[in-house]
């Protein structure tokens, strides 16, 4: 009887599984930030010292924290993420310093944040600067999002007078020669029509704002 003279038996290499690619994190780039909250020390209510919020910032990890008026106009250097190439949103800050805000001070009230660039082009815009003649009564409402453009032609084209409007982004311009005591285009008014949340500045605290950037 022949028999067959076998080979040493080959085990295949074990398949291994390729080790997936961890996903690369986003970009950041160091940015002056400024932060807007809405009605901190005002007629006593919302008290924040700003001797105390300093150090707060910076104890978040904020660098270089300047405050400017006791108001809460908020500078600060934080990581942003660029959602864009050159495009960092500030959105994450003004998150971050509504939250300490109410857990530093018990005060809960809404932040708005622009970068420094963002700021600096508000100012360059300036596009009811050929009538505006007092930064006390010319008004930038930062809003919370860009709002539908039907909601914004709804609000331009109705009759204000006499202030005047402009929305362009998530900005809205108004004049108020009257004065702001008896502003009708408040922030309250856009967060009615155009459902953002908003706050306000007048142009001499943005031009105050911009020479500490």
């Amino acid at each position: 009887m022949t028999r067959t003279r076998l080979g040493p038996t080959v085990l295949p290499w074990p398949q291994q599984t390729p080790t997936p690619a961890s996903p690369a994190e986003p970009p950041t780039v160091s940015t002056r930030c400024v932060v807007l909250p809405r009605g901190i020390n005002v007629g006593g209510h919302n008290r924040v010292p700003m001797a105390e919020l300093r150090p707060k910032l910076a104890e978040a990890g904020y660098a270089d924290p300047v405050t400017i008026l006791q108001s809460g106009n908020i500078i600060v250097t934080a990581e942003l993420t660029a959602d864009q190439p050159d495009q960092p949103s500030a959105t994450a800050v003004a998150a971050a310093v509504q939250q300490l805000l109410a857990g530093e001070f018990d005060v809960h009230v809404p932040c708005a944040a622009r970068t420094a660039a963002e700021i600096e082009a508000i100012l360059e815009r300036n596009p009811l600067g050929h009538i505006a003649d007092d930064g006390s009564r010319y008004l930038v409402n930062f809003l919370s999002e860009e709002p539908s453009p039907d909601a914004v032609r709804e609000l331009v084209e109705a009759d204000h007078s006499p202030e005047v409007l402009h929305v362009e982004g998530t900005e809205a311009y108004v004049w108020a020669p009257e004065g702001i005591k008896a502003l009708r285009l408040s922030y309250s008014h856009f967060e009615r029509h155009l459902d953002i949340i908003a706050t306000a500045r007048n142009w001499n605290t943005l031009e105050r704002i911009a020479a500490k950037l």
